[in-house]
């Protein structure tokens, strides 16, 4: 299928937008409305709705984008097929494609409506809509939903707690002596071939029982393992069976060219039950970059696997940065762990990141 390329205020040409500069001169009679495409007609079969922004500036807005579907038979006619939430102000520090996968199905149309709710403060030069096709993805594994970690995470009753963090339950934390006392810390530390400094073994401890707890360190799990140095975990996770592809990230690479340099196609590169990148692949990052670095993650996994990603804290990514990226992963329909700051206050500490993909686009 070519992609079509939809204007995207096919649907009210006159109507202007919440997000200034974009639309046309008149007020829109909702307040919330950002664009809405006509209705066109899709080759039957898996496709994929493609927004994108254009010199996007915003301070506070959260866009969601729905598929909707006119069947003329169908009752009611109009029915919703989809539907992704982003927030503006992290799609104006990384831009990225909004990306919304639906199935097409024969004598329907099809229209893209975008609309923030609540406050907004936002412009940009111009947005980008189009739909593309998926063809023969029922044969791309990173479709399928992953078959590991499957009741294995139990419900947390609030996004942020004040208990300390442990690896006897890892959720989204950062280093604790404490934690270093732990049974488990002296278990798997015993596991480790040059685990290097104490904080060094925490980490690979952490990310250890964050695959043993979440269903992730069993035989057949497919993980990909980032790091930009020496890794002991990844020879442990194949002694218990998984299927281990490591890369190396160099000094100023990204996860995609690190990625693109190491696999000779790019179907290698997706599909997996799990990834983790370690400290060491973003160092000090501030939370846009550890945000896009979490979207890119999540690409790489089939739905419902398990990304894994540590950051450094510091002055650059406090407590309300943290707080930040798992607002952003929320937004977008992925689930985020727990967080558990301890004590992040005094200084530089190693803080993992546990999401889990979302299952909403999976093929069944």
């Amino acid at each position: 299928m070519t992609a079509q390329t939809l204007d995207p205020f096919g649907y009210w040409p006159a109507k202007r937008s919440r997000i200034r500069s974009l639309g046309g001169r008149e007020k829109s009679d909702d307040a919330n409305y950002v664009f809405h495409t006509s209705y066109v007609s899709v080759p039957t079969g898996p496709a994929v709705a493609e927004i994108s922004f254009d010199d996007l500036v915003a301070d506070t807005g959260m866009i969601a984008v729905r598929i909707f579907q006119h069947f003329p038979a169908g009752k009611p006619a109009v029915t919703e097929r989809g539907k992704v939430t982003a927030l503006l102000p992290s799609l104006a520090r990384a831009p990225r494609t909004i990306k919304l996968p639906f199935d097409a199905v024969a004598g329907a149309t099809y229209a893209i409506t975008g609309y923030v709710f609540g406050e907004c403060d936002a412009h940009a030069h111009g947005i980008a809509v189009a739909i593309a096709g998926r063809q023969g993805e029922r044969d791309d594994p990173s479709r399928a939903r992953s078959l590991f970690g499957r009741l294995k995470a139990r419900r947390a009753s609030a996004m942020i707690s004040s208990d300390s963090p442990q690896l006897a339950w890892p959720v989204s934390q950062g280093f604790t002596p404490d934690q270093t006392r732990e049974p488990d810390f002296h278990r798997l530390s015993a596991l480790l071939t040059n685990g290097g400094a104490v904080i060094e073994r925490w980490e690979s401890a952490y990310i250890l029982r964050v695959l043993e707890q979440y269903g992730r360190l069993e035989a057949g799990a497919r993980g990909l393992a980032l790091s930009a140095g020496p890794d002991p975990v990844a020879a442990v996770a194949q002694d218990a069976g998984c299927i281990i592809e490591t890369v190396a990230v160099g000094s100023g690479a990204t996860i995609e060219s690190a990625c693109a340099a190491r696999f000779r196609a790019p179907e290698e590169g997706v599909g997996f039950d799990f990834i983790y990148a370690r400290s060491t692949v973003l160092g000090s990052c501030g939370s846009a970059q550890a945000l896009a670095t979490i979207e890119d993650m999540l690409a790489r996994l089939r739905p419902g696997g398990l990304a894994l990603l540590i950051v450094n804290t510091g002055p650059h990514l406090d407590q309300h940065g943290l707080n930040r990226i798992v607002l952003g992963i929320a937004a977008f329909g992925h689930i985020a762990a727990q967080l558990r700051h301890g004590d992040t206050a005094g200084g530089s500490v190693p803080f993992g990141l546990v999401v889990r993909s979302s299952t909403e686009n999976m093929i069944t």
